[in-house]
Formats: C-alpha cells, structure tokens, sequence
C-alpha cells in the first residue's frame, strides 16, 4: 500500500470539512473535468485523483502542468485504471518530462570548458570544487581551474584553497584576452573548469564581462556551460534568473541546497520552463561529498508524497 493511498484512507477517517477543503485547493479545470466523469469515476477514484492532485501543487509543482497531468488521466479513463495504475502513469509522465541526465563529457580535441554561471549566494565556487574533485579523484583527468570572480573578497582563497588540496592548478582571470593565452598553457589538460562572478541582471558591466568570457574561447575550445541554482529559490526568481543567463548562452542546470527544502516542485517548474537539460544536484557544504547526479526516480518520489502530512502520520 503506497503512502498516498494511507493518506487517502486518513482523509476519509476525517470530518467532512477535510473533503472541502481538498475540493477547494483542487483548480477548476480539474474540478470541471471530474464532473464531466463523474459517471465513469468512483468516489473512490475521485477521492485519490483530487488528493494526488493537492499533493503535487503542496510541493509546488506549477499548477498548469499538473492540470496537464491529472485531466490525460480523466479524460482517457476507463473501468481498468485503478489508484495504482494512476499513480504509475503520473510517475511516468513526471520523469519523461525531467528527460535524461546531460553531464560533463570530454572534447575530442584540447581541454573542455566548463563554465559555471548563476546569481551570489547558490554556492557556483563549492559546486566547481566537487565537480572538480569528481573527475580528479574518480575519473583520474587533468583539470585546471580557473576564476573570473574578481568582484567578490576572497572568492579566489576559496578555489585556490580547492586547488592546493588537489594538487591542480588555478589562475585568476581578469580579461578575456588573458583566458585565450592561458587556454594554449592547458592545452594537454582534459577540462578547465571556470568559475564565474554572481550578478544582478540589472548590471550592465558585469553582464558584459560574463558574456564576454562565456564567449572568449568560442573558435578555440569546445564548451559547456552550467547554470547554478538553489533548491530554495522562489518561482518568480529562479524563472527572472533562468531567462536572464539564456540571454547569454545555453545552459545545463545544476541545483543547490537540496538538503534545505521540503518541497522539489521548482526543479521540475524550471526543467520546463527553460527546456534545459537536468545534469548535478548538491546537498551539503561537504567536499566532495554531498554531490551526486540528479537522480530522477528519487525527485519523483519525494513529489508523490506530502511528506509533512506523513511526519505527522
């Protein structure tokens, strides 16, 4: 028995005001849809439709896609579809919209780039420093790292302190001109991993600078480029945050600080929302651990329960 259907079965234990509740936190195309079935839905069926439906939106997965989820169930529902059969199909529709992990791969000629771009404060230079770690300890590549953050006190302690652990080298970048001659001084190295300063989109200066190096090595090197965003970001500005660095280039998405949120729902919002492939999630401030790749199946489980609900059970 899933844990949805136990909380189905506590709802239903409940008084009647639970069942309002529920019926107004459930969008009107919905609730439309499931009147317009109500001949063919048990009350049953109607009861674990709406509560998958609020579980999905309180862990703030976009209203509108859920609405795409929850009305292809009802409106293509048949005797056949039991609560198992829905929750396996939305556990499905879920993943194949996360789509497969894009992760660093090498270049076939010379040093791959790696750039990592986001806003102050999502942790780009502790996330380069795992990565780094990974692919110096366990895949045993020659790595170099470099830094473009020159705004920020103490930001090149920070990486040069990474570097001196690993035993790799670091340089502080502070034109783009600078990067292209030290490009040709790595070029046996197997990737050279950048670090980039955080920014308002309001800063016009800075936005130049950014641009200028994402672009500076274009007609030399094979490039990839990672947007770096925190887990406990809102909406409103993880979508201002994503738009502004398309502007600059195409990214792969890496979120942050997933040990400090209940609810996963902004990652799937944002997978959407910019078509950018999902690539690393981080947990942790720990070097090299609390990194991994992003691990789907476990996302899409912790979006299928209501886990305060289940803390409480």
């Amino acid at each position: 028995q899933t844990l949805l259907e136990e909380k189905l079965k506590k709802e239903k234990d409940q008084a009647p005001k639970a069942k309002e509740v529920a019926k107004e936190n459930t969008s009107k195309n919905v609730e439309e849809s499931l009147a317009e079935s109500e001949d063919e839905l048990s009350p049953e069926i109607m009861d674990f439709i709406k509560l998958l439906y609020n579980t999905m939106v309180d862990n703030e997965i976009r209203e509108q896609y859920v609405n795409q989820m929850i009305n292809d169930i009802v409106q293509n529902f048949n005797k056949e579809m039991n609560m198992e059969y829905i929750l396996s199909h939305i556990y499905q529709k879920i993943v194949l919209k996360f789509g497969q992990n894009d992760l660093i791969s090498p270049s076939e000629n010379g040093p791959k780039i790696i750039y990592f771009i986001g806003p102050t404060g999502v942790g780009k230079t502790t996330t380069l420093a795992k990565i780094a770690s990974s692919l110096f300890f366990t895949s045993h590549k020659k790595i170099a790292m470099f830094t473009i953050d020159t705004y920020r006190i103490a930001a090149s302690d920070q990486l040069n302190s990474y570097a001196n652990i690993m035993e790799v080298p670091m340089e502080v970048i502070y034109r783009p001109e600078d990067m292209q001659e030290l490009y040709k001084k790595y070029s046996s190295y197997d990737y050279i991993l950048v670090d980039t300063a955080g920014h308002s989109s309001k800063n016009e200066e800075m936005s130049e600078n950014t641009n200028a190096f994402l672009h500076c090595l274009d007609e030399l090197a094979k490039k990839e480029v990672y947007l770096v965003l925190s887990a406990t970001t809102k909406y409103k500005d993880l979508v201002n945050i994503s738009d502004y660095y398309s502007k600059m280039a195409d990214y792969k998405l890496i979120f942050t600080k997933l040990d400090e949120t209940c609810s996963y729902g902004n990652l799937l919002n944002i997978r959407l929302h910019t078509n950018a492939p999902m690539s690393y999630v981080t947990c942790g401030q720990n070097v090299p651990d609390d990194f991994d790749e992003f691990d789907v199946q476990d996302i899409v489980r912790k979006l299928l329960i209501f886990e305060k609900t289940n803390e409480n059970s």
